[in-house]
C-alpha cells in the first residue's frame, strides 16, 4: 500500500483544497495558471480528488497494477456534474511541443512525388499508342505474308528511327525462326516489349548487346562486329574494298579501335550505356545513310583515316607480324619521342594494352597511340599522356617527375642548337603557360583549363614537334584558322593521306617507266623477293 498521507493533506479536502506555500520569487503565476489555482480550490474539486485518491488507493489493494479503465469511466461520469473550464485547443502541454512527422499519417492532397525516373523508358500516351499502331500498319499494309529483310529496312529507319545499319541485326532479332519474313504481329510484339519506351542510344544499345546470352550491362568490340561488317558491306564509299577482302577485316578492326578510344572513357574495354549516350556514335552512323562518300564523316569510318593509320604502322612493323616493340615505336616519326616516354607507353600506362603478347604493341593498341600522339587537345589524350608522365600516381605532375623526362630532351635540345636548355626556364616557361592553382604542380584540370596542352606535351618529350612550334610555321597557322571546324587530327590525316598517295603514285609511275631510274633502283625492281629478304637482313 502506498501510504497517500505523508505526501498530501486531505484533512479539508470536503471543505477546501489546501496546497502547500510556494514563494512568488520561485513561481510567477500567469492568467492561465491562476485559472487552474481557482479551479483547485473549488468545492468540488476537493470531492473529486478525494474520490479519486479513494478508488487509486482501493485499486492498489487488489491488484499491483492500476485499474486505468476504471478510474477513467469514473473520471467521464465526474465531468459531468462538475462545472470545468473550457479546454485548450491542444490536448497537453507535452503533446503541443512540436516533433517528427509521423510516416504513416496520411500526406495531404498533391504533396506525393511524382515519379522521375523509368528504367525502361517513360510511358506512352493512349494517343500516342494509337498512332504508333496506325503508322505501324500501315508499313505492313499489302504485305500479309510480311517483309523480307530488304523490305524491311524502311520499317527500321522511318519508324524506330535507327541507321539502315541495324537493319540485319534487328530483323535477326525479330524472325528468331529464320524464316526471311517478319509480319506485322511479329514486329508489334517486339517492338512493344523491347523498343517503343525506349530512346535511340538505348536500342542501339539493347540491339547490340542481345548478341550474347544472358544479362549484361556493357559491351565489348565483338559486340560491334554485326554493324560494322554491315557497314563495310554495303556502303557505296566502301563498295572498292570487295575485291580485298584482307583490308575489310583491318578496316573493321581500325573502326572498332575507334569506337572504343573515343566512347569507352574508362578504357576498360566495357562500353556502358551511359558512354553511348554521352558519345556522339548513333548520330554518326545515321549520318552513314545520308553521305555516299564515307571520308567525309571524319568520326570513326573514314577510309582515309583508317589508310593513314595502317600506312604509319606498316612501316614500323618491320616483319609485318603486326606487333611491335619499343625499338620499333622509337622509329616513329624519325625518332621524335624520347627514350623514356617509349617506355612508359609500352608499359601501358597511357592504357592498357589489349594485346595478349607481353612487351608488344598490337594494331589496335597503335591507333590509340596514334592519335593520342598526334592530337593532344582532347580529354583523351590529355588523359593518356598524363598517366605516362605522373609516375607516383597520385594525380599531380610534379617538378622532379617533369625534370626526370625533359633531361632526354634537354640533351637532343642541346645538340640541335648547340646551347644549353635549363630546366628550371623550362619550369618557369610551364608555369606561366598553364598556370596552376600549385605553382610547379599540374593537375588535368590545369591542363584542360589553358587549351596549351599540345606545347605543353610537345615540350617534355616531343622534339620534332617542339620545334616546328618554335619556328611559327606560318603555312600550320593559316591551316588551324582556315578549318576550325577540323581537329588536329583530322588535319594531319589529311595531310598524312595526300603524301601517302603522291608516294604511291610515284612508285607507279616509276613501274610505269614514267620516270628514269638509276641503276640500283632498277636492280632492286628486277631483284627476286628472296634477293631481297637476304639483303633486309644483311646477308
Amino acid at each position: 500500500k502506498i501510504n497517500l498521507s505523508r505526501r498530501f493533506n486531505f484533512a479539508h479536502l470536503e471543505g477546501r483544497a489546501t496546497f502547500p506555500p510556494c514563494s512568488r520569487a520561485h513561481y510567477m503565476a500567469t492568467p492561465l495558471q491562476e485559472l487552474f489555482l481557482q479551479f483547485l480550490s473549488l468545492p468540488e474539486t476537493g470531492k473529486m480528488l478525494n474520490l479519486k485518491i479513494g478508488m487509486f488507493a482501493k485499486s492498489q489493494e487488489r491488484s499491483p497494477e492500476v485499474k486505468m479503465a476504471d478510474i477513467g469511466s469514473h473520471s467521464s461520469s465526474m465531468e459531468t456534474s462538475l462545472k470545468l473550464p473550457p479546454r485548450s485547443p491542444t490536448s497537453s502541454r507535452q503533446s503541443s511541443r512540436r516533433g517528427s512527422p509521423d510516416v504513416k499519417s496520411k500526406t495531404r492532397r498533391g504533396s506525393r512525388i511524382k515519379q522521375f525516373y523509368f528504367p525502361n523508358g517513360p510511358p506512352i500516351s493512349p494517343k500516342s499508342n494509337h498512332r504508333e499502331r496506325v503508322i505501324m500498319q500501315n508499313f505492313f499494309r499489302g504485305h500479309s505474308n510480311g517483309l523480307s529483310e530488304e523490305e524491311f529496312i524502311s520499317v527500321t529507319r522511318d519508324f524506330c528511327h535507327l541507321s539502315s545499319y541495324c537493319n540485319s541485326i534487328l530483323f535477326a532479332r525479330i524472325d528468331k525462326k529464320k524464316s526471311g519474313r517478319v509480319t506485322l504481329p511479329m514486329f508489334k510484339e517486339f517492338y512493344t516489349a523491347n523498343l517503343q519506351k525506349l530512346d535511340i542510344p538505348t536500342r542501339v544499345f539493347r540491339l547490340l548487346e542481345s548478341e550474347r546470352k544472358g544479362p549484361r550491362r556493357f559491351l565489348t568490340r565483338d559486340n560491334f562486329t554485326p554493324i560494322v561488317n554491315e557497314v563495310v558491306r554495303r556502303h557505296p564509299g566502301l563498295q572498292f574494298l570487295k575485291s580485298h577482302p584482307e583490308f575489310q577485316a583491318r578496316y573493321a578492326q581500325t573502326v572498332k579501335a575507334r569506337i572504343f578510344y573515343k566512347v569507352n572513357r574508362m578504357a576498360n574495354e566495357q562500353l556502358t550505356l551511359r558512354e553511348l549516350k554521352r558519345s556522339n556514335f548513333c548520330e554518326v552512323l545515321s549520318m552513314l545513310d545520308e553521305e555516299e562518300d564515307i571520308n567525309k564523316i571524319h568520326d570513326y569510318f573514314s577510309y582515309e583515316h583508317f589508310y593513314v593509320i595502317y600506312c604509319k604502322f606498316w612501316e614500323l612493323d618491320d616483319d609485318h607480324d603486326f606487333e611491335i616493340d619499343a625499338k620499333d615505336l622509337l622509329r616513329y616519326d624519325d625518332y621524335a619521342l624520347t627514350t623514356k616516354i617509349i617506355h612508359r607507353v609500352m608499359e601501358g600506362y597511357g592504357r592498357p594494352f589489349i594485346s595478349p603478347m607481353k612487351g608488344k604493341m598490337g594494331y589496335e593498341d597503335f591507333v590509340v597511340f596514334l592519335m593520342s600522339e598526334v592530337d593532344k587537345t582532347s580529354d583523351i589524350s590529355v588523359e593518356y599522356w598524363f598517366r605516362c608522365l605522373d609516375l607516383d600516381g597520385d594525380g599531380v605532375i610534379a617538378a622532379y617527375e617533369l625534370e626526370y623526362f625533359f633531361s632526354e630532351q634537354a640533351a637532343r635540345l642541346q645538340q640541335l642548337s648547340q646551347e644549353e636548355v635549363l630546366f628550371t626556364d623550362v619550369l618557369c616557361q610551364l608555369n606561366d603557360m598553364i598556370k596552376p592553382k600549385v605553382e610547379s604542380h599540374f593537375t588535368k584540370k590545369d591542363i584542360r583549363a589553358t587549351k596549351m596542352s599540345t606545347p605543353f606535351f610537345n615540350i617534355i618529350f616531343n622534339l620534332s614537334k617542339h620545334v616546328l612550334a618554335e619556328q611559327r610555321d606560318p603555312i600550320l597557322i593559316h591551316q588551324v584558322h582556315s578549318t576550325p571546324e577540323l581537329c588536329d587530327w583530322d588535319r594531319y590525316a589529311i595531310n598524312e593521306y595526300i603524301k601517302l598517295a603522291e608516294s604511291e603514285n610515284n612508285v607507279n609511275d616509276a613501274f610505269d617507266g614514267g620516270e628514269e631510274l638509276d641503276w640500283d633502283t632498277k636492280e632492286m625492281i628486277d631483284m627476286p623477293e628472296e634477293d631481297m629478304d637476304m639483303m633486309d637482313e644483311g646477308i
